[in-house]
């Protein structure tokens, strides 16, 4: 544990938090760290919580996915985490842990909501020997028009205009020493950064047993 390599991380960071708070709601994605919003504030707030409960462990893996769900991210401010992980106990690495530890919800008095893939990945966390950072190719929530709880795919021109930059941005302030990528659009959108990335299964879709024997083995080939 180096809690001051994670200060330090984290002060480094700081022009991705930036680039991060600029997005904007539009008809077909939900900015996740608006700042003029309650929500995008608690997102942020949860965001910088879950890092400076990580970053002592000093991950040298980022993985990178596709995007924020309804059901998970949108809702937490942290990746492949919906609200009953988030607010549930501390896991073995002491992430998270709930009101106790700070974090908040977006809407109070509703039940807490769960995510599939969520539940998959931070199952699979806990028999990793360290932390690892993962961030989707795109920082929005992309949804159908008109459809705030729905999932779409991203489009390749909102990939290239709001995910490549800060993506690009994330990993030459991260300095990752391994990166790989969670399913065919975290792949893709590397590759646009001239990163030839391993992919690993994305855990939804039944693919919860596929994701599990990649990231473990791609574990055991950086350790």
């Amino acid at each position: 544990m180096d809690p001051a390599w994670a200060r330090r991380t984290l002060t480094r960071l700081e022009p991705w938090f930036e680039h991060l708070k600029g997005f904007r709601d539009r008809a077909d994605a939900h900015a996740l760290y608006d700042p003029a919003t309650p929500e995008g504030r608690i997102r942020f707030s949860n965001l910088q919580l879950f890092l400076r409960q990580m970053l002592p462990w000093k991950p040298t893996v980022l993985l990178v996915g596709e995007a924020p769900g309804y059901r998970g991210a949108w809702r937490t401010g942290i990746n492949f985490c919906a609200e009953s992980n988030m607010m549930g106990p501390k896991d073995r690495f002491g992430l998270f842990g709930g009101a106790e530890a700070g974090f908040r919800l977006i809407a109070e008095g509703q039940r807490l909501r769960s995510e599939a893939s969520s539940t998959v990945v931070q199952r699979v966390f806990q028999e990793l020997p360290e932390p690892v950072l993962v961030w989707p190719a795109l920082p929005l929530h992309p949804h159908k028009p008109g459809v705030d709880e729905s999932n779409r795919t991203p489009t390749p021109a909102e990939l290239k205009r709001d995910g490549l930059p800060q993506l690009e941005q994330l990993i030459a302030l991260f300095r990752p020493a391994h990166i790989a990528a969670v399913g065919n659009v975290g792949q893709a959108t590397l590759a646009q950064l001239g990163i030839d990335a391993v992919k690993i299964r994305h855990p939804a879709h039944g693919g919860g047993p596929m994701f599990r024997d990649g990231l473990l083995a791609l574990m055991q080939r950086t350790g």
